[in-house]
């Protein structure tokens, strides 16, 4: 048995099988993987990693299953699940999770391969887990939704920490209160009445850490840009995709800053700060959002640069995804009745519609193409100009 001490939950109990898995050379990966990509170039604290975060998701669920009707084995199971569920993460996390999916048509959460390899899987073979049964609490697929669920272990943890390290109060709510009030039927868990303001609380923390950390225009044009290193790379056939599985945010900088040409363009950008610029940055209102995302981003980098003169490697497209939130889906126990959260919250109403006003269509480029590429971009995605208006701060 041993005890870390944790920024955020104080001292965690790691027993003895705990620390085996731990100790593997998969989990200690988890060092040099950044939790939130390159938040730091916005937030300057935001330097934690997915491995204090996946011992925070595991102490969460350790709370949990303590309520929850299920035999040793099975909560040890969960316990583990928990502690694993990010260990398929590849260089600087979701900076990454396109990539995967496009070249290797896997998510991090597909995590089998890497279970059944190397030192972990003998770890686990060892301490008599089934790979199988772990792969199924992760991916959301088991009668448990402890680690993968509406509002599960893994929300609860990363939203109050990646709060506490960029230093923004948005992810704060009250999880202790929400801890306490959540229970089981079977082992799906259940938020009785008294927790559905802490419950509210955890959905406006979710929206506006979106809104000001995970969807800021400098991570996004970072990542973007990152993005687009890698897939020169892997197209050239100078980087093996499967290989980034094994390789951490040292690794990949380390390959694309001695790669040359473009890759090392990119990440020299990155490393100094000199990011892209916003050529075209516009919310739902502004586009037909419907038509957006039937566009073909690197056909759309093509003709837009054509028009603006530029080169096609010069011009970014990004068309972010609409963020479901599972956990509108919440259940909540109402007078002996179970229920949805978006059900009885009004709040929660709202706040799926808002989730809508984070989306933005950007287009970006390099700081002296701007203007060629704005006007390029309108033309192409046929969006109005419109005439800015001034901040109030701009009239005093």
């Amino acid at each position: 048995m041993k005890f870390v001490h944790d920024t955020i939950h104080g001292h965690l109990k790691l027993d003895d099988w705990q620390v085996a898995i731990v100790d593997t050379l998969e989990f200690q990966r988890l060092r040099r993987i950044s939790q939130i990509g390159f938040a730091n170039l916005v937030y300057p604290g935001a330097n934690h990693t997915r491995f204090e975060h996946s011992l925070g998701t595991m102490h969460i669920a350790k709370i949990l299953v303590e309520r929850m009707d299920a035999s040793d084995d099975e909560k040890i199971e969960i316990v583990a699940s928990a502690l694993l569920h990010d260990i398929g993460h590849a260089p600087f996390s979701h900076c990454t999770e396109s990539i995967l999916r496009k070249y290797l048509r896997k998510g991090h959460e597909d995590v089998e391969w890497i279970l059944k390899r190397g030192v972990i899987g003998e770890t686990l073979s060892d301490l008599g887990f089934s790979v199988r049964n772990i792969v199924r609490h992760i991916k959301g697929k088991s009668d448990c939704n402890v680690v993968s669920g509406d509002i599960d272990a893994d929300r609860m943890d990363y939203l109050v920490r990646d709060s506490h390290y960029t230093g923004v109060a948005y992810g704060v709510f009250d999880l202790s209160r929400l801890l306490n009030k959540i229970t089981f039927e079977g082992k799906r868990m259940v938020i009785e009445s008294g927790g559905i303001k802490a419950a509210e609380s955890l959905l406006v923390s979710r929206y506006m850490m979106y809104s000001t950390v995970y969807f800021h225009h400098v991570c996004r044009i970072a990542r973007k840009m990152f993005e687009r290193a890698l897939e020169f790379c892997i197209e050239e056939g100078t980087l093996n995709p499967e290989d980034l599985l094994r390789m951490d945010d040292y690794d990949i900088v380390s390959f694309l800053r001695s790669h040359g040409g473009y890759p090392s363009e990119i990440m020299e950008r990155i490393d100094s700060r000199n990011l892209f610029k916003r050529a075209l940055y516009v919310g739902i209102d502004r586009v037909d959002f419907t038509d957006v995302h039937r566009i073909n981003s690197k056909r759309a980098e093509e003709e837009i640069a054509c028009i603006a003169g530029v080169d096609e490697r010069d011009v970014i497209v990004d068309v972010p995804p609409i963020e479901e939130g599972k956990e509108f889906k919440a259940i909540v126990r109402i007078n002996g009745e179970l229920k949805s959260l978006e059900e009885v919250s009004s709040l929660v109403k709202a706040l799926k519609k808002a989730e809508m006003d984070v989306w933005r269509l950007g287009v970006y480029t390099k700081k002296e193409f701007v203007e060629s590429v704005r006007k390029a971009a309108l033309k192409f995605f046929n969006i109005e100009k419109t005439i800015k208006q001034r901040r109030l701060d701009e009239l005093f």
